[in-house]
């Protein structure tokens, strides 16, 4: 599909139900591998002529959250006076990422399914050819997952048990979490469920991953990103701790679970001397020898774009002065924030693993490709 021409409609509304006459993407096993071989492609080209382009966008559609999670890098729940991007802004973002050479879009929050419109945008970012995965808390999904049931993967947070998840999410969630978990099986799409590690959850590793196998689903975990503005010492797990956690992590999925993390994602994890430091940056090398750490691409293939329209390498990076794609653009954002990009390492699970696969490293490509090869297979036409 063709660029959308904005400026044959007067407002959102014009906008909207020109949306809702495009014919619905039909997603397929066959499709999604395509999108899914399509973006390996590309980052293998990237790479071979050095090319520092925006492959992979984390786009947050929305300031607004129908939780408050305790941990939340972004303050989402909390977020007042923000004016969020109209259906125009997104359409005009999408476009523009499209034309820059993004591959992948991840949808984000706060919490996307809030916005009224994120189902026409599914469907105009499918029709345009992303490949797209969708972030969610999943307390909207038995209600409105017809409306995004084209997306590629599905991400839902689920922190461990009842008692832990709701401690830090809110009561009543970790039942949300377990229907929308159903919903999103019943239709074909293939599930990744994320835990964030906090003190509340270290015993729960192995309810997540047996609760994986079960549901037949791949598993992700997540260091605090924010931790060192955390004032609840309470909540956030000490070096120890994470290292034990992790190291755990690590034995399970040595025996077979779901976890979707590579062998050098974890060991780098858990080599990590001091959490509190975010990352190495440019300033801080060289390091000592005999440690595994993965470089990063985030600022150079990599970029998320937040909902007040500040462009930042990673929630690690999560700079308020960031270049901002309402002052700039969304390529002159992007090229501002990969200009200022110093950093070289970090601890995080998920952005090593992204890490390794944009490093082109053997191991993690085959890990990913796998699991994308598996993923495929899940979606069908049938009930959807």
């Amino acid at each position: 599909m063709k660029q959308l021409d904005l400026t044959k409609f007067k407002n959102d509304g014009e906008i909207l139900e020109y949306l809702k006459r495009l014919p619905r993407y039909k997603n397929s096993g066959l499709k999604s591998a395509y999108k899914r071989f399509l973006f390996f492609l590309t980052i293998i080209y990237y790479r071979f002529f050095n090319l520092d382009k925006p492959a992979f966008i984390v786009l947050v559609t929305n300031n607004s959250c129908d939780l408050k999670c305790t941990y939340c890098y972004g303050d989402y729940g909390a977020r007042t006076g923000y004016k969020d991007y109209s259906t125009k802004d997104l359409i005009r973002i999408i476009d523009e990422l499209k034309t820059l050479g993004t591959r992948l879009l991840t949808m984000h929050g706060g919490e996307s399914l809030l916005r009224k419109d994120i189902g026409e945008l599914v469907n105009y970012a499918k029709l345009r050819g992303f490949y797209i995965s969708f972030n969610t808390n999943g307390s909207l999904i038995p209600k409105r997952m017809h409306e995004i049931k084209a997306v590629d993967t599905m991400c839902i947070s689920l922190d461990g048990r009842e008692e832990s998840h709701d401690k830090n999410r809110g009561k009543g969630t970790f039942k949300k979490v377990m229907a929308a978990i159903d919903v999103v099986l019943e239709n074909n799409i293939p599930l990744v469920l994320h835990a964030t590690l906090t003190k509340d959850n270290i015993n729960d590793m192995e309810f997540l991953a047996e609760l994986a196998k079960e549901k037949k689903c791949r598993l992700m975990y997540s260091i605090l990103y924010n931790a060192d503005n955390i004032s609840d010492d309470k909540m956030t797990p000490s070096n120890d701790e994470i290292r034990t956690i992790v190291a755990k992590i690590f034995e399970l999925k040595k025996k077979g679970y779901p976890i979707y993390y590579t062998d050098n994602v974890l060991k780098t994890t858990i080599e990590w001397p001091d959490y509190r430091v975010k990352s190495i940056r440019e300033k801080d090398l060289p390091v000592e020898k005999g440690r595994t750490l993965i470089p990063c691409y985030h600022g150079r293939l990599k970029y998320q774009i937040d909902a007040d329209g500040r462009v930042v390498t990673c929630w690690a990076n999560n700079d308020p002065g960031a270049p901002n794609i309402k002052e700039l653009g969304v390529a002159g954002a992007i090229k501002a924030c990969h200009d200022k990009n110093d950093c070289r390492y970090c601890a995080f699970l998920a952005n090593n693993e992204h890490n390794g696969l944009l490093q082109l490293s053997p191991r993690n490509i085959l890990s990913i490709m796998l699991i994308h090869a598996a993923d495929s297979l899940k979606i069908k036409t049938g009930k959807r």
